[in-house]
């Protein structure tokens, strides 16, 4: 028995085209003209025999939009079928009906099992059949337009998301641009007049204002240095503090009286900044490892 395609409404219009396919399988000559007086006022109507026909058809263009399976055929039988076409990603989303004779409760589990979506017992009424195939037909239909939805949408948020990124870029980038022009410029533009006003003659007061000064600016510098932050130290102020007048050469005595804290605090946060660098138990000058690190 060859590949039939039976379409009964080409002696009324030639509207074929737009119809949804409906196919077949039974390996009775019969049942399959009954279904097809039944579905081909609706529908494209195409038959397979057996399985193994069923399952080439289901793959040929046009691929159908439902299958109307039935069980009982030699060789493979109709769970079978089913459960192949289910395995196959090209005919996984195709809907399909069972028809038979069987009607016992497991037999309907078994094809629910395998992937049917409907069961119906032989003998049938027209209308049922129609009612069940138009049904399926609808859902199935109905899903499709949800996953291209979701699909859509998928998309544009993929877009939205990679434009995000980018923006989130370029602002980070013109940020850590900015923090480096101003490091550059404090220490191009303000730091060297410092320095040269500290060596002049100036009374304990102005020195102490002018120290002030440098290390308020050299804590500002340092938040901006991009080594502090791949390092994540999350120093405290104080600690920035103490680093900056120890990258300006201050003995403990000179930053607790500076700072107007105890010599053992200031031991203390040395030690805590030699922790948070790493230098715990390491032969490295202190001072010189942080100016090593700042930005310059």
């Amino acid at each position: 028995m060859g590949d039939w395609w039976i379409d009964m409404n080409n002696k009324k219009n030639n509207d074929t085209e737009e119809k949804r396919t409906v196919l077949i399988v039974d390996d009775t000559a019969n049942d399959i003209v009954l279904l097809n007086d039944i579905l081909c006022q609706e529908y494209k109507v195409k038959a397979a025999p057996n399985g193994q026909r069923a399952l080439v058809l289901a793959q040929r263009e046009p691929a159908p939009d439902l299958i109307v399976l039935d069980i009982m055929m030699p060789e493979m039988d109709g769970y079978e079928v089913c459960r192949l076409l289910k395995e196959n990603q090209n005919t996984a989303g195709i809907p399909v009906i069972f028809i038979s004779g069987l009607g016992e409760s497991r037999n309907k589990l078994q094809a629910f099992k395998v992937g049917g979506l409907d069961y119906i017992t032989k003998p049938f009424e027209d209308d049922e059949v129609l009612a069940r195939v138009k049904l399926h037909l609808e859902l199935s239909e109905m899903k499709q337009r949800l996953e291209d939805m979701v699909q859509r949408r998928t998309i544009k948020l993929e877009e939205s998301n990679t434009a995000l990124k980018v923006i989130l870029q370029h602002r980070q980038t013109e940020r850590e641009k900015a923090e480096s022009n101003v490091v550059s410029y404090i220490d191009s533009l303000v730091m060297p007049h410092l320095n040269q006003l500290l060596e002049t003659n100036q009374d304990s007061k102005q020195i102490s204002l002018t120290e002030t000064v440098k290390a308020n600016l050299n804590e500002m510098t340092c938040r901006f240095s991009s080594k502090f932050e791949s390092k994540k130290l999350r120093l405290t102020r104080r600690e920035m503090e103490v680093a900056s007048l120890i990258k300006g050469g201050k003995t403990n005595q000179e930053i607790a009286e500076f700072l107007c804290i105890s010599e053992p605090a200031v031991s203390f946060h040395r030690q805590n900044l030699r922790k948070k660098l790493g230098l715990l138990g390491r032969k490295v000058n202190l001072v010189a490892y942080l100016n090593e690190i700042h930005l310059t």
